[in-house]
């Protein structure tokens, strides 16, 4: 009998003393992969890690829908300031209308990654970015002399971090179509 084991944790592989070149000739489909300082960040996301991204996407796709509010995804598209900063964010859209980089961009970190991703998403001057960890999330919106955290989106203005937290928390392990009993 085969049976297939699923990956439940992350994997993160660290290469230093490398080139953007290096960087941007990587074709690693299905991986998070980011640049910083002549360093390439290699997530292979684990399955925990996939259903906190889809219960993510699902409340932005459901907060939308209820607010009427166009998006557009981005999701795994290069983020990157050439030369120097590369980023792959685990779910990222644009609001109303398209445009060259996301409004959002949402990090989730299991095994890796930290307060520091921030760092990564400041050189790109991304507006707003969540960060999951330790299973709760928290909002920043960028400033030029850095990120300063929010309890409620500024992209999404009627959610605020406690909900998203609750929802994430209370559905996982359950089907993502649950999100939506949280809008009812």
């Amino acid at each position: 009998m085969l049976t297939i084991g699923t990956q439940k944790s992350d994997r993160i592989t660290t290469i230093t003393n490398t080139t953007w070149s290096e960087y941007i000739s990587l074709d690693l489909p299905s991986k998070r992969v980011s640049f910083r300082n002549g360093v390439i960040t290699i997530v292979s996301p684990g399955r925990n890690h996939e259903l906190i991204g889809d219960y993510i996407r699902a409340i932005i796709w459901t907060y939308c829908r209820k607010n009427n509010l166009a998006l557009f995804p981005y999701n795994q598209t290069t983020l990157k300031e050439e030369g120097k900063e590369g980023k792959e964010p685990d779910v990222a859209y644009c609001f109303e209308i398209d445009k060259d980089k996301p409004d959002l961009a949402v990090e989730i970190n299991l095994t890796s990654g930290s307060i520091d991703d921030l760092t990564k998403y400041q050189y790109l001057k991304i507006p707003e970015v969540w960060l999951w960890e330790n299973k709760k999330i928290r909002f920043f919106i960028y400033r030029d002399s850095g990120y300063l955290e929010l309890t409620t989106s500024k992209s999404l203005p009627n959610l605020n971090s406690d909900l998203v937290t609750t929802i994430v928390n209370s559905c996982f392990g359950k089907s993502v179509l649950e999100v939506e009993t949280y809008f009812s």
